[in-house]
């Protein structure tokens, strides 16, 4: 079975059924493995601080693997944690500002264990310190973790600076906060290591879009966003102004990174809790619970930022609240200071224990805003753009420990966003010559004067006036106008997800089953695209006839996502060995689309706590936003008759006269993308030493774009009139004067898109060499991506300057985008525990660096669109000999199109340092390509021309205070 005919049978509705009793039946087999009542054991511990033993440590959360129980301290520091199974488990504490406590051990049958464990405050001035991402423990999804003391030392601005510590991440040239940043995972489409690099646009947007940002049990949307002008006619979803684009993930920039606690980056299979991803997904902890007063002020060649939190404990028994914000500003080029972006942030949360529920309840404001000013010395275009993003979201989480029976806690996460978003465009118009009627009707004709009806010579009617449109005109715009257009968009949000943990333990195998529901629904409540019907926006040029007009999106209908989810978690103790598997599935209902998403992970120690074998395989899927389960009408205004503006008309009897024809270019047979990931590895533990592989292949089927379709190529009849009979001061009665077939397009939101992922990613942490105080991390992939659209690609070219002319239809994906890299990344740690003083030295090799196209027949024509009769009709090449009716379809090709580029390997050296200056202060420098190595190639393609290899080197001061 190919991966299509898979995809097309688990999406079936007979699989959901068949899924769960595979389930189901797993669990059989395994509880039934010993009958014998099992007796439970008991956990009760006291955390303090290390540094100060008497003081305990309130609200750090307290988890127990594999078996799902939480709970958190209470104001005296204890924990308890009853009716627990007995073998062997694992305890992690974590608390904001302290190094977690992670650690494993074996419950005996009725024990009742105590523990007694201290807590140290997470500095630079401890012997082990945590700088890099961590590999995510055997068993579970693939995953990195990115720890707070790493992103200081990173020194981050925004989400997307933390991609270059995964394993095969880069240093991005496009650093700063100036434009857009989105985040993708295991995929060449976008991040390339030299600005030269072609970029699959499409690919890359639908990976960020299936990419979930995640915040406290929460995931952020794109999935409203209409910041767009004329996606039907253009093909593209481009923000305007900037922010997030609709047709690709959300824009990362908004989230400031110093409000984090830690981020985990899921790559390989996520468990079926996590939704309406492809991808990955990227799991945001927030700080939360007490901290000291903390200021940070960061700068670099392109951006300025501040920020401040405190974490305050109410009293007794009365919660934490932390409250933190930013400011940041930045350029993108010195030289061009009138565009720049600004961003603040402020967020507050409070957390609390009740009796057995604990929860988290946190409130965000944000404000994002790109702005381009006039640039002074362009006194023609005169162009002003801009775009604001102020974003509101409420989020409340909590744990409800149970532990009656099968039952452990119930989580719940409830959260509700607004984002009122303002896009505009000013320029002054040049060559702006078109057709533009104020009417939305189809086959609507009207003319220059509101109500004016015209007639022919036989006494008929030209002119077709809707009662609705009997104050609307049509007119002939002039060459040079001031146009401004505004995008209002008011997006909407909510989320709900409440799951339930059910646990049981038979012998030596501990089952851990999870079972949970989510809703989501999106909607935009703004005005949408709003401008003076005089004086438009600038037409499309690749598009004939066609015209934009104003949408309201407050008519646009909301998108409700329904989704069920179960999953076994199976932890079977077999000796000395140790078995864990996670399997489940997830149903998606999402406005009367549906598919089923199995998933699973699996791993086993080959060696007992030092060599383990794991893989896993699942399918991910996205459902479509509203840009395409909701996209715009195409409009197109054709010319039948215009005097207007002719000089040797008198005004009163100037003309214009122009049909408009309206098309529906919604695709009602839309499916839900998919993305097959799977993947085998080995991870081995030598001492402290640990070594991670992992392969993996992935296929994304019915990726969304905006492309245009055979079916979107309309045959119109089109009459041009000529004057009949002059009317000394009024207008002339007109005539026939020809009559032709044309053909419009539009583009149509279509599941053409198609990614091949694969590659092999590693992570080597050697530990530190105590001799020389440095530990080592060598990590890297080699990727491998292959994009393409598999629909048709179609031949327009003009016959002269006839009106008249056929389509040509090319084979579908004709075109492959291959891109091949690898990449390592060694970072040298050093530090000086005494003093708080770490240094880290980046050596990033990028060894493989290449991308070419592979065609299929892309220069003979399978087929054609009659201009006869709109049929779609056979071709064969010598039908090219017919010059009058074909031969102006062949198109030429660059016969140095099949030539691959690869550059050389090249270096890039980054340096980081931090030293604590006292208990209270903290200063971090950076400089990324320090030796600015950035050598020239020389394409192969077009000889002469030039790629400056590496990004440019830049440099970057923080300091931090805490009081």
């Amino acid at each position: 079975m190919n991966s299509d005919q898979h995809l097309k049978f688990i999406t079936s509705r007979r699989r959901p059924l068949l899924f769960g009793i595979a389930i189901l039946g797993l669990w059989m087999v395994t509880t039934t493995q010993l009958m014998a009542q099992e007796t439970t054991a008991s956990l009760r511990g006291r955390v303090t601080e290390l540094n100060n033993p008497s003081v305990p440590v309130e609200f750090a959360t307290v988890q127990v693997l594999p078996q799902g129980a939480a709970t958190a301290t209470n104001s005296r520091g204890e924990f308890f944690f009853d009716k627990l199974s007995p073998g062997r488990i694992n305890i992690r504490i974590d608390f904001l500002g302290m190094e977690p406590i992670d650690t494993t051990f074996t419950l005996a049958a009725g024990q009742n264990l105590s523990l007694s464990l201290q807590m140290q405050e997470s500095t630079f001035r401890l012997t082990e310190i945590t700088v890099v991402a961590k590999e995510s423990k055997a068993g579970r999804a693939t995953a990195s973790t990115i720890s707070r003391q790493a992103m200081d030392h990173l020194q981050t601005s925004s989400l997307s600076d933390i991609m270059q510590l995964l394993p095969g991440g880069v240093t991005s040239y496009q650093s700063g906060l100036a434009t857009a940043k989105t985040f993708n995972i295991r995929s060449l489409g976008a991040n390339p290591v030299n600005q030269g690099v072609p970029i699959p646009t499409d690919a890359a947007n639908m990976n960020s879009m299936g990419t979930a940002i995640v915040i406290d049990g929460a995931p952020l949307s794109n999935n409203a966003n209409l910041q767009t002008l004329s996606p039907a006619i253009s093909g593209s979803g481009a923000a305007i102004g900037g922010g997030s684009s609709p047709n690709s993930g959300l824009d990362i920039r908004s989230i400031s990174t110093d409000n984090i606690e830690s981020v985990e980056v899921i790559r390989g299979i996520p468990s079926v809790e996590h939704g309406d991803l492809t991808s990955g997904a990227v799991i945001i902890r927030s700080k939360a619970g007490r901290e000291p007063l903390t200021v940070r002020l960061k700068t670099d060649p392109y951006i300025y930022q501040a920020s401040v939190s405190k974490g305050v404990n109410l009293g007794k028994e009365r919660g934490n609240l932390n409250i933190s914000g930013d400011y940041a500003y930045s350029i993108k080029d010195a030289k061009e200071s009138y565009a720049y972006y600004q961003r603040a942030t402020a967020r507050s949360i409070y957390s609390n224990q009740f009796n057995k529920l604990f929860s988290n309840t946190s409130l965000d404001l944000s404000l994002g805003k790109d702005t381009r000013e006039k640039n002074p010395d362009d006194a023609r275009s005169q162009l002003e753009t801009g775009a604001r993003d102020l974003g509101l979201r409420l989020n409340t989480n909590g744990t409800l420990n149970i532990r009656k029976g099968w039952l452990n806690n119930v989580k719940y996460t409830l959260s509700g966003s607004y984002r009122d978003k303002h896009s505009y465009q000013k320029e002054l118009l040049g060559n702006a010559f078109a057709a533009y009627s104020m009417s939305k009707t189809d086959k609507a004709v009207l003319s220059n004067r509101p109500g004016q009806q015209v007639f022919d010579d036989q006494g008929n009617e030209l002119t077709n006036i809707p009662p609705s449109e009997k104050d609307l005109i049509a007119t002939y715009l002039p060459n040079e106008y001031y146009s401004q257009y505004d995008i209002y968009g008011k997006e909407v949000n909510i989320f709900a997800n409440l799951n339930a943990t059910l646990t049981k333990s038979v012998g030596n195998i501990n089952n851990r089953i999870l079972v949970g529901a989510n809703f989501k629904s999106d909607g935009n409540l703004g005005d949408g695209k709003v401008y003076d019907p005089n004086n438009p926006p600038y037409r499309v040029l690749s598009s004939e006839n066609s015209s934009p007009r104003p949408r309201k999106y407050s008519e646009i209908p909301f998108i409700n996502q329904l989704s069920l989810y179960a999953e076994e978690n199976l932890n079977w103790i077999m000796g000395k060995h140790e078995l864990m598997v996670q399997a489940g599935a997830r149903y998606d209902l999402v406005n009367g689309k549906s598919i089923v998403t199995p998933r699973s992970n699996l791993s086993f120690d080959i060696l007992p706590q030092k060599l383990w074998l794991r893989g896993g395989y699942g399918i991910t899927a996205k459902a479509p936003t509203a840009l395409y389960l909701y996209p715009e009408n195409a409009y197109f205004d054709l010319v039948h008759f215009n005097t207007l503006n002719s000089s040797s008309v008198p005004q009163d009897e100037q003309l214009f006269l122009a049909t408009t024809r309206v098309f529906n270019t919604e695709n009602r047979d839309l499916k839900i993308a998919a993305n097959r990931k799977a993947e085998i590895g080995l991870d081995l533990m030598v001492k402290k030493m640990r070594f991670s592989v992992t392969a993996y292949d992935e296929q994304l089927k019915n990726g969304y774009n905006l492309a245009t379709t055979i079916d979107s190529y309309r045959l119109l009849e089109y009459i041009i009139y000529e004057q009949a009979e002059a009317n000394p001061g009024t207008i002339p009665t007109l005539k026939e004067k020809e009559r032709h077939n044309i053909f419009v397009s539009f583009a149509t939101p279509t599941n053409d898109g198609r990614s091949h992922n694969r590659g092999v990613e590693f992570d080597f942490d050697f530990g530190r060499i105590n001799a020389i105080r440095t530990s080592f991390v060598l990590n890297g992939a080699y990727m491998r991506s292959t994009d393409w659209n598999d629909g048709h690609s179609f031949s327009n070219q003009k016959n002269l300057n006839n009106l008249e002319r056929n389509v040509g239809i090319y084979e579908k994906g004709a075109e492959k985008y291959e891109r091949e890299r690898f990449t390592t990344t060694l970072r040298a740690t050093h530090n000086i525990p005494s003093i708080g003083f770490v240094v880290t030295t980046t050596a990033q090799v990028s060894w493989l660096n290449k991308y070419w196209t592979t065609y299929g027949n892309d220069s003979i024509l399978v087929s054609y669109i009659s201009r006869v009769d709109g049929s779609v009709k056979p071709f064969n090449e010598s039908m090219y000999n017919d010059l009058e009716e074909f031969g102006y379809l062949k198109e030429v090709r660059s016969p140095t199109r099949f030539i691959t580029e690869s550059y050389f390997p090249v270096l890039l050296i980054n340096f980081h340092l931090t030293k604590e200056i006292g208990r209270n202060l903290k200063a971090s420098f950076y400089a990324n390509n320090m030796f600015n190595n950035r050598p020239l190639y020389e394409s192969k393609r077009t000889p002469g021309s030039f790629t400056r290899l590496n990004i440019p080197f830049y440099f970057g001061f923080e300091l931090a205070l805490q009081l």
